[in-house]
């Protein structure tokens, strides 16, 4: 992977632990994230008034409304799963998607990685269950373990599955931008994104709608409104950027690489919390440089 590729990613985790960090700390986070959809929504629909349409290659209809239709559940399964199982449960199975897309990367898109991206795939995520487990890796897993066994844990396999579907169905849409405009990348993936959270966010919406009150959500997204846009420009420059990338790079070793934006999420909670950085938290700072690091070294084709 190029370091150009490699930086783009990182700016691209950062704005997305930004975001989460913004809805964390929200008065409801799924009322905010639907509010952070109608930003994004509008701002597409600014930009497509004032591009018009050519910048669609005449394939692309069915990767978009996939896409879109994929990430609207994406956003629906996950909260789901939070609110029927405890995190600890739900967490470590949801962020396992680096383990899949790879495999089904292979098999569908015809893509390879060489050893050397698999060895750094493993870095990262034993860093995201290092942070996850605090440092207790096999009793977090044999925890883990025993709640897959007893537990209804249906939506936290569901939500990863919608994640490995999403990043290999976006990957195909930018592959086919890409085709046709080789020389716009920005303009594709920005393109893209915006097409496809007009459908995602639309689904995402109408849920809410349904759920809640309409005076409670008129109450959080008028007292939130500007945090609302800024998680939606964040979100933008997050998945954006995604979308740029994945016209260049294996979608295994890209959502391998995202998954620094836990690193970024953890480092805010131990300076908002004036918490010590501790052992465990060092090591998974390491292992995510070492696996980012190489990544950007193997120069293994797709």
């Amino acid at each position: 992977m190029s370091l150009t590729s490699v930086g783009l990613i990182l700016l691209s985790s950062l704005f997305h632990a930004l975001w989460n960090v913004l809805t964390q700390t929200s008065r409801n986070s799924n009322l905010l994230s639907g509010l952070k959809g109608v930003w994004i929504m509008l701002l597409g629909l600014v930009v497509y008034s004032l591009t018009g349409n050519e910048f669609f290659p005449p394939e692309i209809g069915i990767w978009i409304v996939l896409s879109g239709i994929l990430h609207g559940l994406y956003i629906l399964s996950l909260s789901r799963a939070y609110s029927a199982q405890d995190i600890s449960y739900v967490y470590p199975i949801a962020r396992s998607a680096p383990v899949f897309v790879p495999f089904f990367s292979w098999i569908l898109l015809g893509e390879r990685l060489g050893g050397v991206s698999f060895l750094a795939i493993a870095m990262i995520l034993l860093a995201v269950y290092t942070l996850h487990f605090e440092g207790h890796l096999i009793r977090g897993f044999k925890n883990l373990w025993d709640a897959i066994l007893h537990k209804d844990l249906r939506w936290a396999f569901i939500t990863l599955a919608l994640v490995v579907a999403y990043s290999l169905v976006d990957k195909q849409g930018m592959d086919l931008f890409f085709l046709h405009r080789p020389d716009e990348k920005f303009a594709n993936g920005l393109t893209f994104f915006f097409a496809e959270a007009l459908i995602g966010f639309s689904i995402c919406n109408l849920y809410l709608l349904w759920k809640y009150p309409r005076q409670e959500i008129v109450s959080v997204w008028r007292a939130e409104w500007l945090r609302g846009l800024i998680a939606g420009l964040a979100t933008i420059g997050s998945y954006g950027l995604i979308c740029v990338v994945l016209q260049s790079e294996p979608v295994g070793q890209v959502v391998a690489v995202r998954q620094t934006s836990v690193l970024m999420v953890v480092v805010w909670g131990c300076w908002k919390l004036s918490e010590p950085f501790g052992k465990q938290r060092i090591v998974a700072a390491c292992l995510t440089i070492l696996g980012v690091g190489l990544i950007a070294w193997d120069g293994s084709p797709s």
